[in-house]
């Protein structure tokens, strides 16, 4: 009752608007007559949620209530004739305190069951915890024991016989395999020494799986030592004629001629050859899985292959089948490019030098794609990726770079040996950029950098290249045969004008034309033109 008191005389709840309910309760109140006033008056109507509403407003509740208790025909204005009278007010405030307290008993009823139901979900959820909590230090006490059990703390020392019990028998089946290994390798030799047949090999190779493969290249391997061993006489034969070492049909010659008769199957080409077959069918599924860009099969294969001779032969069959080295071989008969022009101007000491020779640029920049793309193959098609990488970055300098840069550096030196100095510097400067460029995409390592290996490969490939031009003094030579010629070319005009001081004086450096005292000016320029015709000095053609 306290609280709904307050409510109605609360200020702060001012702000709201009259609720839905009431309003229709008031719409509703009963209707009074000009001549006739009601004794009993409707009483307001309102529950629990009329005051729950955010909207409610105890200002509009009273009003409401004034309302419903004031006549209708005295609402519009006090007359002259007429007093005030309290009565329907008081009658309308206490049924509205009575409709209250009720409504306190009942908010109160239900505070008291919510308390209840809280104080239950509490004792349940305090129960729980302690449950939770008992468990969990059953849960932890069990684990320490566990792990004092099996780390053989204190007493117990279980964990430590179940340890080497599993030991024991992971080694026992260790022991089991190489026992099964060895029968089996026992069989094949028998069948390949005494019957001269390698069946059980051959139903393992038919299986067309990668185990399998792997499993005959290793027994092959085998089989080709214990041959070694045991039938030393089948790795001398020479166009099918025996020939015995280390006197063995010398002594115990009964038993010799006995072995002899029982032996007479050469093991040695039986397992070459069951071998070469092997070899042949693993390159051959090779190819075709990288035409098909199957790099899970490519994967296979080189992983059996690299047992026989470490992956050479599929490396090589990679390398040399590959199609920048097929049309790289096609076009190494190709002239090199650039006009006469272009070359005139490369030994020209006033000119500018052009570019590095324009075929050389081109492989260049090839090389580089080629590269950048096929070390993503050879990632996924290798298991041993570097290696292949090695063998494709040294055929690449050894064959493609190689034979255009001696081909553009034999042309440059047969016209003059700036121009060779020049080309060389291009050449050199071109190169060094692909090898940097290289190692920062990483090939087979991006997007990281290229590993040390790689690396280091590469490097190595850059200074095979230029070591025939760099050995020795062949540089210094060459750079002093520039230089004199230079010098030469400018003492040109120095040489012609003292040509009539001084008789019998070369012109320039390997020209043998000799002008007397008595040659005039215009005989000057005659031998200038016949020196600049028989193609005397490159540099004495150029400056005049």
């Amino acid at each position: 009752m306290l609280k709904l008191r307050v409510l109605l005389f609360d200020p702060e709840a001012a702000g709201a608007r009259m609720p839905a309910t009431l309003s229709t309760a008031s719409a509703n109140s009963q209707s009074y007559t000009n001549n006739s006033r009601s004794l009993f008056p409707q009483a307001p109507v309102f529950n629990l949620d009329t005051f729950s509403d955010r909207d409610f407003i105890v200002k509009d509740f009273v009003e409401s209530l004034s309302d419903i208790a004031v006549p209708p025909n005295r609402r519009s204005g006090p007359s002259q004739d007429s007093t005030f009278d309290p009565k329907p007010l008081i009658r309308s405030f206490e049924h509205a305190l009575n409709r209250m307290g009720d409504l306190s008993g009942d908010l109160e009823l239900r505070e008291n069951e919510l308390s209840g139901a809280v104080r239950r979900a509490e004792a349940q959820h305090t129960s729980n915890v302690q449950t939770l909590g008992r468990k969990l230090e059953q849960t932890v006490d069990l684990f320490n024991r566990l792990d004092s059990s099996l780390n053989g703390d204190d007493y117990d020392s279980g964990g430590n016989q179940v340890v080497k019990i599993g030991e024991r028998l992971e080694e026992l089946d260790r022991q089991r395999q190489r026992a099964l290994d060895a029968k089996f390798l026992i069989q094949c030799w028998m069948e390949v020494s005494e019957r001269g047949e390698m069946f059980l090999l051959e139903d393992i190779r038919r299986q067309n799986n990668g185990e399998g493969k792997v499993r005959c290249a290793h027994i092959g391997r085998q089989l080709s030592k214990i041959s070694q061993r045991l039938d030393p006489s089948s790795w001398t034969h020479v166009n099918g004629n025996g020939k015995h070492v280390n006197g063995v049909n010398g002594v115990n010659g009964a038993k010799g001629d006995h072995d002899q008769k029982r032996r007479h199957y050469n093991t040695r080409e039986l397992i070459e050859k069951f071998s070469e077959t092997l070899e042949k069918e693993l390159l051959k599924s090779f190819d075709d899985f990288y035409r098909r860009q199957n790099f899970e099969g490519m994967r296979e294969c080189a992983n059996v292959l690299h047992d026989f001779n470490d992956g050479a032969s599929v490396i090589a069959a990679f390398v040399n089948q590959h199609e920048f080295f097929i049309s790289r071989n096609q076009l190494i008969t190709d002239g090199l490019a650039g006009d006469a022009e272009t070359w005139d101007r490369l030994a020209d000491p006033d000119a500018e030098p052009p570019s590095v020779e324009p075929t050389l640029q081109s492989l260049v920049d090839e090389v580089k794609i080629v590269m950048q793309q096929e070390s993503i193959v050879i990632k996924k098609a290798f298991p041993y990726s570097e290696q292949v990488l090695g063998k494709f970055l040294q055929r690449v300098f050894q064959q493609s770079i190689q034979q255009r840069l001696e081909m553009a550096l034999e042309k440059a030196n047969g016209i003059s040996s700036l121009a060779f100095l020049r080309s060389l510097q291009a050449a050199r400067s071109c190169l060094s950029t692909l090898l940097d460029d290289l190692k920062a995409h990483g090939l087979t390592e991006h997007p990281e950098p290229a590993s040390p290996q790689i690396a280091i490969i590469l490097d190595q490939q850059f200074d095979d290249l230029f070591v025939p031009y760099f050995v020795g003094s062949s540089y210094i030579e060459r750079e002093k045969r520039s230089l004199e010629e230079l010098y030469s070319s400018l003492l040109f005009k120095f040489n012609i004008f003292h040509v009539s001081l001084h008789p019998h004086i070369k012109i320039c450096k390997g020209s043998h034309i000799a002008v007397t005292k008595t040659q005039d000016t215009h005989h000057i320029h005659e031998i200038v033109s016949k020196i600049r015709k028989r193609n005397v000095s490159i540099c004495s053609r150029r400056i005049r």
